[in-house]
């Protein structure tokens, strides 16, 4: 029951917490300061958490691993999509300067928040490398390890990569993606997805533990939501419905410019941009 019950709370939380990252990431450049101080405190929270609770191997010490990792995910997610933590790179593909590949290219419009996350891993893994409680440590590896994996794939050829959530002001990542063919790596994502997925119900099934039992369950719930991600790459349905209540919250809005009778209106984000991006 303690699984079904982690399951339930990890759906719930991937569904909440993206919406509300969502809400925060466009708010733009007259809230960019609040809202990177909130996230900010909010990780360092979630860090305190975790190295109280690194020797902890109770069912409550699991949850608190759990939302810790998912503190400091936040706050990377946030500054990516504000713009702040990028890459030195933040115009489209074809754009001046033009790089030696299309790699290269793509590679420095995220280097920033790249080795952002490897750093914290880095950190992370020095914290609670030797902890009983690694259940932190081990979510975030997972939600860098399935995100990585959609990012290759979007480059590499997803026929519906193009996303509504991605904020206005990296729309210019639009131009990296492929979406005329669909790579075989896909292929080799999801199987390595599924085999995961069914090696965390096992041991969730099999565990000893209820500490075990709800850690497993809660990254197995992960691991089936990043299943379910890499499958809106190729399949024709819109997972932006998932948040509409948050896209009311603050919806985009047509920018108008004069550049171009016929060009169509591009759709921006209601709040102000992050400055810088």
């Amino acid at each position: 029951m303690s699984g079904v019950v982690a399951v339930g709370i990890a759906i719930f939380t991937w569904w909440f917490a993206t919406g509300v990252v969502m809400i925060l990431a466009r708010q733009g450049e007259r809230h960019a300061g609040m809202v990177m101080a909130l996230v900010t405190i909010a990780a360092l929270g979630g860090l305190a958490a975790l190295a109280l609770t690194r020797d902890s191997l109770t069912a409550v010490s699991a949850y608190i691993g759990f939302f810790g990792a998912l503190m400091l995910w936040a706050w990377h997610e946030t500054a990516f999509l504000l713009g702040l933590v990028t890459g030195p790179r933040r115009v489209g593909l074809e754009q001046s300067p033009i790089e030696k590949s299309r790699f290269r290219a793509a590679f420095r419009t995220v280097r920033d928040h790249e080795l952002a996350l490897a750093a914290t891993i880095l950190f992370l893994g020095l914290l609670l490398g030797g902890a009983a409680n690694q259940a932190g440590l081990w979510t975030f590896i997972l939600l860098w390890g399935m995100r990585l994996s959609t990012k290759v794939n979007i480059f590499l050829g997803a026929p519906h990569a193009v996303n509504e959530l991605l904020p206005h002001r990296l729309s210019y990542l639009e131009t990296y993606f492929r979406t005329d063919r669909l790579s075989r790596v896909f292929w080799i994502s999801l199987t390595g997805c599924t085999v995961v997925l069914l090696s965390l119900i096992g041991a969730a099934a099999w565990a000893n533990s209820e500490y075990g039992q709800i850690v497993a369950s809660l990254l197995a719930a992960f691991t089936g939501l990043a299943l379910l991600e890499h499958l809106f790459l190729v399949l024709p349905v819109k997972d932006s419905a998932l948040w509409h209540w948050a896209a009311r919250l603050c919806p985009a809005k047509l920018e108008k410019t004069n550049k171009t009778a016929n060009m169509p209106d591009k759709p921006e984000d209601s709040c102000p941009k992050t400055a810088g991006a």
